[in-house]
């Protein structure tokens, strides 16, 4: 779609991230609490080569955050080992159909304020380079939304807002498919890789950078 930005996401349930990736902006998974993804080191390493010489102008790298948010904030730091003005964190906010429910704000937020002081800190009081993901169905987990901007799945329909207007605000990107042919208007995938796709309806790649906060924006 001219004037947005696709996006795939990631993880050790796909391939390792090829070098002929054709979009300009990607989410890799780094961890889910304390599991490491087993594809981190390969996709980090390919992505880090693709930021270096200008293919991709900025990469998410995210955490699936549970209860141990500490732990998890941990293991996601580690894993990348360098912080880098490019990336931004998302912290990935789910309620695993029931698994996780009541007001888990302090955890989520926790993690946010962590691995925002990593990147940088703040700006006033908005963390800096961190995003969220979060379904609206799923508002209740999250209730105590920080100022940072947020991937909203919605598979073939835009998302509805009514139940949680502040996470609308928010919003920045749609998961519009998990690979299976929602919006088959849309790319699936990359290649022969079907995977969760996003869009920054609007956005160009640098556009979304500016609102993900990514300081150094590599330019063709």
């Amino acid at each position: 779609m001219k004037g947005s930005t696709l996006f795939a996401d990631v993880s050790e349930w796909q391939p390792p991230l090829p070098d002929d990736y054709p979009y300009r902006w990607v989410a890799i998974r780094s961890n889910d609490g304390t599991y490491r993804d087993r594809r981190f080191e390969a996709n980090w390493a390919t992505v880090r080569r693709m930021l270096d010489d200008g293919r991709l102008v900025g990469a998410i790298v995210y955490a699936v955050v549970r209860p141990n948010w500490e732990e998890t904030l941990a293991v996601h730091l580690e894993m990348q080992g360098e912080d880098r003005p490019d990336v931004v964190t998302m912290a990935d906010a789910e309620s695993w159909n029931g698994q996780i429910v009541g007001d888990h704000s302090d955890a989520f937020n926790g993690f946010v304020a962590g691995a925002s002081a990593w990147r940088g800190g703040t700006v006033g009081e908005r963390p800096v380079r961190c995003l969220g993901y979060l379904n609206p169905n799923d508002i209740g987990i999250w209730p105590n939304l920080p100022d940072i901007p947020f991937v909203v799945p919605s598979f073939g329909a835009p998302p509805d807002f009514a139940a949680a207007p502040e996470l609308g605000r928010r919003y920045v990107a749609q998961q519009y498919t998990d690979g299976a042919g929602h919006r088959a208007d849309l790319p699936q995938g990359y290649g022969k890789v079907h995977c969760d796709m996003n869009i920054a309806h609007g956005r160009d790649p640098w556009q979304l950078g500016d609102v993900l906060g990514t300081t150094e924006i590599p330019v063709d």
